[in-house]
């Protein structure tokens, strides 16, 4: 990958104030078209920063699914390759680093994202890790994601939304308490998945921490691979129908 991240990011820490995903002027990407269908990432930086959406968009436009539009205020990052090789895809997501589900909850971010985009069909989330790093509860963080549903349906009742589980990351980083954070909101995503019928990937069994992050919690190319092969058949049933 060409980015570079210069400190593992949680609430508690922060990437440089130079983010590769916050430069507008972004290589490789394709422009969008307002009569397709319109997904949005969201979450934090491991949205925002890392490729996982690049090779995801790759891999959709590979199988012949072209009608579609990323959406979202961010755009980045300015450069993703694949083995060596350039990746052309749609950067637009709202992804912001250091971000928590709880925040994002009390300040109403999601409903002024989605009145900028409507209409949106699909969101896919990853978010909760800074939540746990910030030590907030795993009910807190529950609550939040019921108050980011309410703002979903409101937008728009037939939006599909995709979650996935958060995925591991080192607990030299943050200490062992962030881990069993982890571990313990994932267990609740997966019955609120199940209470409010939306759509799991799970991007935690199988990941490894070790040999596909760039420092013990941001995917390398490895990692981003890995997620967009989850992404990727959820995210195609969702866009061709299914439920």
């Amino acid at each position: 990958m060409k980015f570079t991240i210069l400190a593992p990011l949680c609430g508690l820490l922060s990437l440089t104030a130079a983010l590769p995903s916050q430069q507008r002027s972004v290589n490789n990407a394709v422009s969008p078209r307002a009569d397709k269908i319109r997904i949005m990432p969201m979450g934090a930086s491991i949205v925002e920063t890392t490729c996982w959406r690049a090779y995801l968009w790759q891999k959709l436009q590979n199988a012949g699914i072209t009608n579609i539009d990323f959406v979202g205020g961010q755009s980045g990052p300015a450069t993703c390759t694949l083995n060596g090789a350039p990746v052309s895809f749609d950067p637009n997501n709202e992804g912001h680093s250091g971000a928590r589900a709880t925040e994002y909850a009390a300040g109403g971010n999601l409903t002024r994202w989605l009145n900028a985009q409507k209409p949106v069909d699909i969101i896919m989330i990853h978010l909760g890790t800074n939540d746990m790093a910030s030590h907030y509860s795993v009910s807190d963080t529950i609550k939040a994601y019921d108050t980011l549903l309410s703002e979903m349906r409101a937008s728009n009742p037939a939006m599909k939304i995709i979650v996935s589980l958060l995925i591991p990351i080192d607990p030299k980083l943050f200490g062992q308490d962030v881990t069993d954070g982890i571990i313990a909101l994932n267990a609740a995503l997966r019955d609120w998945i199940a209470r409010n019928k939306v759509l799991l990937v799970d991007n935690y069994t199988g990941f490894d921490y070790s040999t596909m992050t760039i420092e013990g919690e941001h995917p390398n190319e490895k990692g981003s691979v890995f997620m967009a092969d989850h992404f990727y058949p959820v995210l195609k049933n969702a866009i061709e129908g299914g439920s």
